[in-house]
């Protein structure tokens, strides 16, 4: 077999996720896993969700069990080209905001600010840039049909938004013991304060929020955690609020249906996601992340949320092609839609052209290295978005819809809120 021959084989290898992409209707799910957009993405995954994934520790996920998605490009007015690359997981979204920036740091990899624009309904594509979409009629815990969690468009009431900040003083040493309902109306349950774990430990002096006790000591916690394909104890988060952001609301008690039973949850919204805490569940799954990334893609590009009931318009994606796809260690439900062809030219050079979706190409460049291998270009060519923009809404409805249940399974049998 020649070298060129050696070359085509590799590069139509590659191309068969590109060429599959358009084969799957909106809401199927793809037999395989969604590739990493970028090796970035895959170790940052990997640090704390591989040993979860492997077994290796019974702790709940910190992004999910695979990518949801493709690489995706989203408009970032900061970014080369006002263009980033993003990648959603049930938990969040990653986005790398500047490829040419030192790959080595820790923020190269970030999520976005999901919670804040799922409850203001405002989507940020810039640093002081937004686009004025709808409030996010969807429950920020529980079952995706649960009609008595609070949506995140009630949680305006309570929580630091571009809309708004709502302080608190400092409670530092106090039980929580205050509820919050589906519309966001505030009480109190005193029987709550049995649950002396829910003390406040700290007082977030940057957004002026307390932290309960149980949600401090999980953003302070530490674990088995892969560097480099080794598995050593670390701390999951450096700093504290690498992935969660700071709190902007205070901590409540509210009842979510969960796999179809009412639970009592503890709910606090960060500005990149949402703490939940169950009691009831087994140790190392009573905290966890909520799907907000799940909600906020539904939400983004699936037209759901609308607090008046009627589903808005979608809007497709646009999918990256980045080169070399890295396969995930555990597979996971995707949506891909579109059609694409692809050429292969026997030059040295692999090129992959598609329609991502209806209003543009996608196209990604890779040179054949010494062993046959194709070593992706570090830029790429993408296509623009559309954005469809909605009217807020003015009240919440009863029996809003909401999408259809996607949540994470646990390793160990145990339900994710």
């Amino acid at each position: 077999m020649t070298k060129t021959q050696r070359f085509l084989g590799i590069a139509a290898i590659l191309l068969i996720p590109v060429l599959l992409a358009g084969m799957w209707p909106a809401h199927a799910a793809p037999a395989t896993a969604n590739a990493f957009a970028d090796p970035a993405f895959q170790q940052t995954w990997e640090r704390t969700d591989l040993p979860v994934a492997a077994h290796q520790v019974s702790r709940t996920w910190l992004w999910g069990p695979a990518p949801n998605t493709p690489g995706l490009i989203e408009p970032n007015k900061e970014s080369p080209g006002g263009l980033r690359l993003v990648q959603y997981f049930d938990k969040s979204r990653m986005e790398i905001n500047n490829p040419e920036s030192d790959r080595s740091q820790p923020f190269f990899v970030t999520n976005g600010l999901l919670t804040v624009e799922l409850i203001s309904g405002r989507m940020q594509v810039g640093e002081a840039t937004y686009v004025d979409r709808y409030p996010a009629c969807i429950p920020a815990t529980g079952d995706s049909t649960d009609a008595t969690a609070p949506t995140y468009f009630a949680l305006q009431k309570v929580s630091n938004t571009t809309l708004g900040d709502h302080p608190a003083p400092d409670m530092t040493g106090q039980v929580i013991t205050a509820t919050i309902d589906r519309v966001g109306t505030v009480g109190t349950d005193p029987a709550k304060a049995v649950f002396t774990s829910t003390i406040n430990a700290n007082y977030d002096t940057v957004t002026k929020h307390n932290i309960p006790g149980v949600f401090w000591t999980y953003l302070n916690s530490t674990g088995p955690v892969s560097v480099n394909g080794q598995t050593q104890n670390a701390a999951l988060f450096t700093p504290w609020n690498y992935a969660s952001g700071h709190p902007i609301s205070e901590a409540y008690w509210t009842r979510a249906t969960i796999d179809g039973k009412a639970t009592d949850v503890l709910l606090q919204m960060y500005e990149r996601r949402a703490l939940t805490y169950v009691p009831t569940y087994a140790p190392g799954w009573q905290v966890e992340m909520a799907n907000i990334g799940q909600h906020y893609y539904d939400w983004r590009y699936r037209g759901l949320g609308n607090c008046n009931g009627q589903q808005q318009p979608t809007v497709q994606p646009t999918e990256a092609v980045t080169g070399t796809p890295v396969t995930p260690e555990v597979t996971s439900t995707a949506v891909v839609t579109g059609t694409t062809t692809a050429t292969v030219v026997a030059t040295g050079t692999a090129v992959a052209t598609g329609t991502a979706v209806a209003t543009g190409t996608a196209e990604a460049t890779g040179t054949a290295g010494t062993e046959g291998t194709v070593t992706p270009s570090p830029t790429f060519v993408i296509a623009t978005a559309t954005v469809v923009q909605a009217t807020p809404p003015t009240a919440i409805p009863t029996g809003t819809l909401t999408p259809g249940n996607r949540g994470t399974p646990s390793p160990v049998g145990t339900p994710v809120p």
